[in-house]
């Protein structure tokens, strides 16, 4: 087998490969990528704090409900002419009355409760727009940042990709096939030179069977880290 001209497209791709390498390791699109979690982070927050304001809003108006019943109760109660009532039935206005007073009382300490929240809520809720609101501003500082890079690079990787595509033509398609599989996979080197009796790359020592079989088809896929040893 002749890997004269894969190894060629394998040395043209290596200026692919770290020209790739360039924009994705620029700190302006990895901020980008942060501050974008940021923006996402914020938003689900700030959806999840609607969800438990409509909560809360819902609980204190069933609440306030139940104390406008328990307030007319409490004004029956007091509008009762107690000169027409036997004692028994006057002791019994009266302890309902006493629980009339503590109900409200639990009603308003829950109410209170409530409106606590409800602030406290509102308050997470602002800080939460605040944050996504900067992540946004600053995001779109860096992603200037960033196109201006990316805009200097492009066409160093359009030429580059110009000339892969006219070395293709001269690769075997069935290693070419394997090669740009691997190179997906984000696997590269693809092809990486046997050194003794290991991989060129990840040092893994192959057998001597395995090594004879390389000798006999010149390419063997490692097991350790799936690049295609070769030996010339």
């Amino acid at each position: 087998m002749d890997l004269k001209n894969i190894l060629a497209y394998q040395s043209v791709d290596a200026k692919l490969f770290d020209l790739e390498n360039e924009l994705s390791q620029d700190q302006n699109k990895q901020k980008c990528n942060m501050l974008n979690q940021t923006a996402k982070s914020s938003q689900q927050k700030s959806s999840q704090l609607e969800e438990q304001a409509g909560q809360v809003l819902r609980e204190m108006d069933e609440l306030k409900k139940t104390m406008d019943v328990t307030i007319k109760k409490g004004e029956q109660l007091v509008s009762t002419q107690i000169e027409t009532l036997s004692v028994d039935q006057l002791n019994e206005k009266l302890a309902l009355k006493d629980k009339v007073n503590q109900n409200l009382t639990l009603l308003d300490k829950r109410l209170t409760k409530l409106a606590e929240n409800i602030n406290a809520i509102l308050a997470e809720f602002n800080r939460t727009i605040k944050v996504y609101n900067s992540a946004k501003q600053d995001y779109q500082k860096f992603r200037a940042a960033y196109d201006k890079h990316l805009a200097e690079v492009q066409p160093k990787i359009d030429d580059v990709k110009k000339e892969l595509e006219k070395l293709q033509k001269t690769v075997e398609p069935k290693i070419m096939q394997t090669y740009l599989a691997k190179r997906a996979d984000k696997i590269f080197p693809v092809l990486v030179k046997l050194d003794g009796n290991t991989c060129g790359r990840c040092r893994m020592e192959l057998s001597a069977s395995a090594i004879n079989k390389l000798k006999e088809d010149k390419i063997l896929q490692c097991e350790h880290c799936h690049r295609i040893i070769y030996f010339d």
